[in-house]
């Protein structure tokens, strides 16, 4: 089954992205469905530090574009499933992407006072509390998995495997010590990248390659959607450092140019702006490549690819 939707008009595969405009590339409406459900979840909280409550709630709620679990649910619909069986995963997803944003604010990582222009949840609530939302926010996002997804336990079980990995060691905190190693210090490309690919792109695997599981999709098909989604997040990375050095502070709702201020190894500091937005249009390009030779309904799938070169935040 394929289904219409009206920004499909904005199919961009063979159009220069000189030509495009962004707008119709995301699909809005499912951001409301996922912080419609990341309410739902929270107001479940019932019993808990009224403090604790109040740094999730602050943590959570933000303007951001929920990239991740937007990926999770746009796999499902490319599959041809309705995307509201998997609001739980995406969710997680969520709660794990915001506990990584304020352990990485704090003053002993990347030291930022402030997240989508307001106060850091370590300004907001102090150090400690902050420490201990982002800790809360990774337990329940487990938690939200086991109670909510409905699925075959063995399908759970790989899905917490997938999100497990794609947080530990060899995920998002294999790149974050990475970072943090190599602060002030000069990388090589092949560093970079891998950087890149552990502390963003490794979650951003998983949000597509979860929803793939939960689809029962065949092994090729799950190294495809993987292989798009590793490009896909190596160009999220790019697109983001580049706004960090060029876009106005009010639209990244962080100092312009903190990055590059703070001896961080960048694309854009290794390579410049050209060429490095050179380099996130190729990995658009190879991650187009490979949903084209799928069949599935991957048009939105391309939309949001495509969007992330035109994105402004």
């Amino acid at each position: 089954m394929r289904y219409f939707h009206p920004w499909n008009k904005f199919l961009m595969s063979d159009i220069k992205i000189n030509d495009l405009n962004k707008n119709g590339l995301y699909p809005e409406f499912l951001i409301k469905e996922i912080n419609d459900s990341l309410r739902y979840y929270i107001k479940k909280y019932k019993r808990i530090p009224g403090i604790l409550r109040d740094a999730i709630e602050y943590s959570i709620e933000n303007n951001g574009k929920r990239f991740r679990p937007v990926l999770c649910l746009l796999t499902a619909i490319s599959i041809g499933k309705d995307y509201h069986a998997f609001l739980p995963t995406a969710c997680a997803i969520e709660f794990i992407h915001t506990y990584s944003l304020i352990h990485d604010d704090l003053p002993s990582m990347d030291n930022d006072d402030f997240r989508r222009g307001k106060p850091s949840c370590h300004k907001k609530f102090s150090e400690d509390i902050a420490i201990l939302t982002g800790d809360a926010l990774f337990a329940e996002a487990i938690s939200l998995i086991i109670k909510y997804q409905k699925t075959d336990n063995g399908t759970k079980i790989r899905v917490l495997e997938e999100i497990a990995h794609a947080s530990g060691v060899e995920g998002m905190v294999a790149g974050q010590v990475i970072d943090v190693y190599y602060s002030g210090k000069k990388m090589n490309s092949k560093q970079l990248e891998y950087m890149h690919q552990k502390k963003t792109g490794k979650l951003i695997i998983a949000s597509v390659r979860c929803a793939a599981v939960l689809c029962g999709t065949s092994d090729e098909y799950l190294e495809k959607f993987t292989e798009y989604a590793r490009n896909l997040g190596l160009a999220f990375q790019i697109t983001d450092d580049i706004l960090d050095v060029t876009a106005d502070s009010n639209m990244v709702g962080e100092k312009a140019g903190k990055i590059t201020l703070k001896g961080k190894n960048t694309y854009p500091e290794m390579w410049g702006i050209s060429r490095s937005k050179e380099i996130a249009a190729d990995k658009i390009n190879k991650a187009i490549t490979i949903l084209k030779s799928m069949k599935i309904d991957y048009e939105l799938l391309v939309n949001i690819a495509n969007f992330l070169l035109l994105r402004e935040a």
